[in-house]
């Protein structure tokens, strides 16, 4: 892999199509380029599918932030099973060359549709946000917040949400950086933005704002989440199953699961 500047002035791998990247992935091409770690849409020749490829960049390599932030998508993803979560299908953060393979989304990103179609009708924002709760949910049982979830964080994959992402995942409770809040401008919460110590509280927030994005304006059952999920008082979000109970229900005809399962949520 060949060394080639980039508006940072700093390097990047260069690489042909179906050269061989870390890890025995081919390249197909270069998705994005980060501070620390640049990712690469490749071929799996083992599992003859499409991945993703997140590798530290060259002079990255024997950064230790660079792989903390490919070691907090290994965290999250890890033994996931849940499907609107992508899987984590190598670890290489060990290797000379700090690398991870991620299961390859296929479809747009929410930010994407939104930019093509428009906003979308309220019962199907709600629906975004009920199937993405569950997401989260499996996040947080594992102790992380995920911290940037944004419209184009998700991928509509047969025009289901899959929450993509996971360098910005810290410890539920950790501390940021002080004077170096992670997440992005516009969908973190006051709190988050502010350097407080990581929350579930500050997920529900971020889902609100990128929900907000997604609807009409106006008023509505979904709306009224929406405010809730973006208040300035942590506390008034609530919480993930209330959330999910409220998102639900505001879905009406467009269940996020069948009837016979309102007894087990309606009770959580």
């Amino acid at each position: 892999m060949d060394e080639l500047a980039v508006d940072d002035g700093l390097a990047v791998w260069e690489s042909a199509e179906g050269t061989e990247l870390p890890g025995g992935m081919l390249a197909i091409e270069r998705l994005g380029v980060g501070t620390r770690c640049e990712t690469w849409l490749v071929w799996s020749p083992d599992l003859w599918a499409p991945a993703v490829l997140k590798v530290a960049r060259p002079h990255q390599i024997r950064h230790p932030r660079a792989v903390r932030s490919l070691q907090r998508e290994t965290a999250a993803l890890g033994g996931n099973q849940h499907p609107a979560l992508p899987r984590l299908l190598a670890d290489g953060t060990d290797d000379a060359i700090p690398h991870i393979v991620l299961e390859y989304v296929d479809g747009p990103s929410l930010a994407d549709e939104i930019d093509e179609n428009g906003a979308l009708p309220d019962d199907q924002v709600a629906l975004v946000g009920a199937q993405l709760l569950p997401a989260l949910a499996t996040l947080h049982r594992r102790g992380l917040a995920h911290l940037d979830l944004k419209p184009d964080n998700v991928v509509l994959r047969d025009g289901r949400p899959i929450l993509i992402d996971f360098g910005t995942a810290r410890r539920i409770g950790s501390l940021q950086p002080a004077g170096h809040p992670v997440g992005t401008l516009g969908y973190a919460s006051p709190e988050q933005e502010a350097c407080a110590p990581v929350s579930v509280a500050m997920d529900l927030y971020s889902l609100g704002s990128t929900l907000a994005e997604c609807l009409n304006p106006g008023t509505g059952k979904v709306r009224q989440v929406v405010n809730r999920l973006t208040s300035t008082d942590p506390a008034a979000r609530g919480t993930v199953a209330e959330a999910l109970v409220d998102l639900a229900d505001a879905a009406g005809e467009l269940r996020p699961w069948p009837e016979w399962l309102d007894r087990f949520y309606r009770s959580n």
